[in-house]
């Protein structure tokens, strides 16, 4: 049997929190709606995280939960805007391994065999970029700091995508490409996921 590859997975994850987790729902849905989708997010993430027998980092905004999953490791993000946190968590993870992929919480389409194949891809390429359909990414890969990939970003837009690969070029480091998926930051992209399971009828 094969060893596992040495490769550390970062996930990022906000302190469950009424009123302060999913805003972009709440404005629409309402608080109590915005927190129980981020809570059923954050379970899809996990139950995907344990399934993959590889480390995995929990990098928590604010505070760290009051019960913790022993199979985890878990750490507070640090003060700073998100490219600087994520710069941070990659900083950590690969002093621990010899590659390290990042995803949040908001894309629950994301699959094991993504992950793995994101893994495998960091075999032949320095990078490995997740693009959603909204113009960011659910998924980056390395097997190096790169401080430029986070510099200048307009995080939060629809140019996030488009900005990281530019970077990635200018660098000239080598890079592929996942499958693009969708995420869910509003009410109408958490309706059109339901639909997506339940499937037509």
């Amino acid at each position: 049997m094969s060893s596992a590859p040495d490769c550390g997975l970062i996930i990022f994850l906000r302190f469950p929190e009424l009123g302060k987790v999913k805003t972009r729902i709440a404005e629409t849905a309402g608080d109590e709606t915005a927190f129980k989708v981020y809570q059923e997010l954050s379970d899809i993430t996990l139950h995907l995280a344990a399934s993959l027998f590889i480390p995995t980092y929990l990098f928590y905004e604010n505070r760290l939960p009051d019960e913790l999953i022993p199979s985890f490791h878990y750490q507070k993000q640090i003060e700073g805007n998100l490219g600087e946190k994520i710069f941070a968590a990659f900083d950590y993870v690969l002093q621990r391994h010899q590659k390290a992929v990042i995803i949040g919480s908001d894309c629950p389409e994301i699959s094991p065999t993504d992950i793995m194949h994101a893994i495998e891809l960091l075999d032949q390429n320095d990078i490995v970029v997740g693009p959603t359909e909204d113009g960011g990414y659910y998924l980056l890969g390395c097997k190096e700091k790169v401080p430029a990939l986070f510099d200048s970003i307009e995080w939060s837009t629809s140019i996030v995508f488009q900005q990281t690969i530019k970077k990635i070029e200018e660098q000239g480091f080598t890079y592929s490409l996942m499958r693009t998926l969708s995420d869910i930051d509003t009410e109408e992209d958490w309706i059109r996921y339901k639909a997506r399971l339940t499937g037509p009828g």
